[in-house]
């Protein structure tokens, strides 16, 4: 019975997720240009944007550990409105999410090695680099939760309470992808249903053995 349950949820969750990308893709198939102030205001729940007035620099990074203590490959970084400058101490409203061993490596040492010496030192100057911001917001199904609590813990007051997180780099999935899961998702929720409901016609010392 058990094995029917399961099939059911994965098959669930696989629509969700399908529906998701399919409505990803209808309505962000095409990147706007929007300000930062009005970003952050409006707190959109998905969208392909490039951020107009606002950048980010890696000095502002975080990175993450996992249950082996081996670094992750996902570096988060604080993004600064224009006019401000990196490194401050001001709440942020946006962040951007990159993921990139390589670079996740480079900025866990690199943020140890400031941790222990003065700032800045040869080569530091790129940190302070103003990078653009281009992206997919991050929406409650794609979105990392335990990443967030490493972030939240790692920024602590740096970041404000709701905040949004915008995919560097990524564009929207294609119709077919999310088509794919959802078709997929809903074909394994038909089998496990069906198979849920032959079982509740089984006597019942028959069922238990299925």
């Amino acid at each position: 019975m058990r094995v029917g349950w399961i099939g059911l949820l994965i098959g669930l969750g696989a629509m969700a997720i399908g529906g998701q990308s399919l409505h990803e893709a209808k309505v962000a198939g095409e990147r706007k240009d929007i300000a930062y102030a009005q970003l952050v205001a409006g707190m959109p729940a998905l969208g392909w944007y490039r951020v107009q007035g606002a950048s980010y620099s890696l000095i502002d990074a975080v990175t993450l550990r996992g249950v082996t203590g081996s670094t992750l490959p996902d570096v988060y970084v604080r993004v600064h409105p224009a006019g401000v400058p990196a490194g401050g101490e001001a709440p942020a409203k946006l962040l951007v999410h990159i993921e990139d061993q390589q670079l996740a490596d480079h900025m866990a040492a690199t943020l140890a090695r400031l941790a222990e010496e003065p700032y800045p030192v040869a080569g530091d100057e790129k940190l302070e680099e103003e990078h653009p911001v281009e992206g997919m917001i991050e929406s409650f199904l794609t979105i990392d939760r335990t990443d967030q609590k490493g972030v939240r813990g790692a920024l602590g007051a740096r970041l404000a309470d709701d905040y949004l997180v915008i995919a560097q780099g990524r564009k929207p999935d294609g119709t077919g992808r999310g088509l794919a899961i959802l078709l997929a998702g809903l074909a394994l929720v038909a089998l496990s249903g069906l198979s849920l409901l032959r079982r509740r016609a089984l006597p019942p010392d028959e069922a238990a053995t299925e």
